[in-house]
Order: structure tokens, then sequence, then C-alpha cells
């Protein structure tokens, strides 16, 4: 009984974890496109978004190739903005928005500190507009209604 019990619980929690890791392997137009929706979880979208072009930015990176990580780094912030544009709409989906776009500011952080000095001061700017954007949906979610 303990062995089946075990055996499910190990295949529930592989499964569960080969669907999240497959979430990163959505081709990033799809998510766009989500993003680009009017819907009650566009807000948390337009966050996943950003947070799927510090990864492009850091492959970029990587790959020598700054000024397509400078992009990817730009949309970031656009995809941070247009996530609280949307939670200002729909009041709807805030605490996951701003959990996505915190886990997206400590990424790109991260990536800063993996960095050519002249390459840095972008990146530490997108970081600091991701938190003031963090900032302002955080008072928004505890705005007396």
């Amino acid at each position: 009984m303990m062995r089946k019990a075990l055996a499910i619980t190990l295949l529930l929690s592989s499964t569960v974890l080969y669907a999240w890791a497959g979430w990163d392997d959505e081709p990033i137009e799809k998510l766009i496109a989500r993003a680009e929706t009017r819907s009650d979880s566009q807000a948390e979208h337009c966050a996943d978004v950003a947070r799927r072009e510090v990864e492009i930015a850091n492959q970029y990176y990587t790959s020598g190739d700054v000024e397509k990580a400078e992009d990817a780094v730009k949309l970031t912030v656009t995809y941070s903005q247009k996530a609280l544009d949307a939670g200002k709409r729909t009041r709807k989906k805030l605490k996951e928005t701003d959990l996505t776009l915190r886990k997206t500011s400590r990424r790109l952080s991260d990536v800063e500190q993996t960095l050519a000095f002249e390459d840095k001061p972008l990146v530490k700017d997108a970081v600091e507009k991701i938190e003031h954007v963090r900032s302002q949906l955080l008072t928004l979610m505890f705005a007396q209604k």
C-alpha cells in the first residue's frame, strides 16, 4: 500500500514538473498573442512575456549579440508596463502578476551581474523600471475600493 502511494505521488509530481517545464517551451509568439488579447488574465500573460524576454536577453548576451539582447530587455520593460496597464483595467490576477514580475526583476538583476560594465546600465535601468511597476501593482492591490 505504501509503495503504491509513493508511486502515485512520484507520478503526479513528475507530471506536474513536466507540464511546468513545458510551459517555457511554448513559442514566445504564442505568449505575445495571448498577452495582446484583452482578458481577465491579460496582466498575468504580459508578465509571463516579460519573464520570457529576460531569458531571451540572457541567451543573446551569452552568445555575444548585445543589440538583440538589449531589444529583449526593452521588451521586458514594455510588457511589464503592459501588465500594469492591464491590471489597472481589470483588477484581476494582480498577485500572480506581481509574483511573476518579482521573479523577472530578480532574474534580470542576476543577468546584470554577468555582463560587461558597458552593458550594465540598460539592464539596471530596466530592473528599476520593473520594480517601479511592481510598486504600482502593490498600491493597486492594497488600495481601498
